[in-house]
């Protein structure tokens, strides 16, 4: 993960940068809004301070979402300016924390941040006939296939009507895939006719290239060229390889704590899911609280204790069933019968 770190103070930018990098991590920094504008396309996760001259955090992270809107944002803000904090997560920050802060609390940030991130993947795959759509409207395009279908960078599987070795095929995807591609796979079935298990192997390397990269996987089958039993094998593959890139899932990992607290069947006040949790920012928990109160999946009775609604129960169960691998394969699997 390449992190873009954006505070006007450089003494805290060169700590963050110092420390993110023993975890591991490629830092970038920027010291005002309209550099971190012009890093953006390198960044995989921002860290934006709120309080900068000049283009503030939230007017920054405006202009952030309109180039990328799923780029995650982590505000960075004062204890005076903790509304702010908030009113940017509507603007679609995905988290903050306050100063001063620990590394420790960057560390888990980004950790929490990058099972995210590992879900929206799962969102980006299989996503049906709008995905189509977008990757025709796309100027970063990669297109794997036995024929040329569209205008796009073009991995042919075949040579002379004859297939190709799924290592030529790897190696022309390694030079030529670039960051925040579309990368649309057709003809999975001849893939799989052809190849046979090293599908499997083809398909996680592809997710993982993807995911890395930032990109957008589709991907498509002829699936009435398969007989009954092949089909079900096939699926079966795509299903072990997308488990291996998701984790346990709703969209924010606060929201999935909370979801899993409720799942026992129990209602709890505000002050006891805090303290479950273990959040100790009131402010936050309210947001996350309100964000599945809105969306259904949780309730509160007469003594404003929370519980989950019958919505909630069938996403916990969903998040269970993830976690056994058991996810139902109607799910991860749409099948585009040409």
């Amino acid at each position: 993960m390449k992190i873009l770190f954006v505070d006007d103070d450089e003494g805290i930018l060169e700590a963050a940068k110092t420390a993110l990098q023993v975890y591991g991590y490629d830092v970038i920094t920027a010291t005002s809004g309209k550099e971190c504008l012009e890093k953006i396309e390198e960044a995989d996760i921002v860290f934006l301070d709120i309080k900068m001259p000049g283009m503030d955090g939230i007017e920054t992270l405006k202009e952030i979402k309109k180039l990328r809107p799923e780029l995650p944002v982590i505000m960075i803000t004062a204890y005076a300016t903790v509304d702010n904090a908030i009113q940017a997560m509507k603007e679609g920050a995905s988290d903050y924390i306050r100063k001063p802060f620990r590394i420790e609390e960057l560390e888990g940030s980004i950790l929490a941040t990058i099972e995210d991130i590992k879900f929206r993947e799962y969102e980006k795959i299989y996503m049906g006939s709008d995905a189509i759509e977008s990757f025709k409207k796309s100027s970063k395009k990669m297109h794997i296939g036995r024929e040329k279908e569209m205008d796009a960078i073009f991995i042919p599987m075949e040579h002379d009507l004859k297939p190709r070795k799924i290592e030529e095929i790897i190696e022309d995807i390694e030079k030529k895939i670039e960051r925040n591609m579309y990368i649309f796979i057709s003809d999975i079935d001849y893939i799989y006719r052809t190849y046979g298990e090293k599908t499997r192997e083809f398909l996680e390397w592809i997710n993982k290239k993807a995911a890395s990269n930032n990109c957008k996987l589709l991907i498509s089958a002829k699936i009435l060229n398969l007989d009954e039993r092949s089909r079900k094998e096939l699926q079966e593959i795509i299903t072990d390889v997308h488990l291996g890139i998701l984790t346990d899932s709703i969209s924010n990992y606060i929201r999935r704590k909370v979801i899993n607290l409720l799942s026992d069947g129990h209602k709890y006040s505000f002050t006891k899911i805090a303290q479950e949790v273990g959040i100790d920012e009131n402010p936050k928990l309210s947001f996350h609280l309100k964000k599945l109160k809105d969306d259904g999946v949780i309730e509160q009775d007469d003594e404003k204790r929370y519980y989950l609604t019958t919505m909630g129960k069938e996403i916990a169960k969903f998040i269970e069933e993830m976690r056994k691998k058991k996810l139902n394969k109607d799910v991860v699997w749409r099948e585009w019968i040409k």
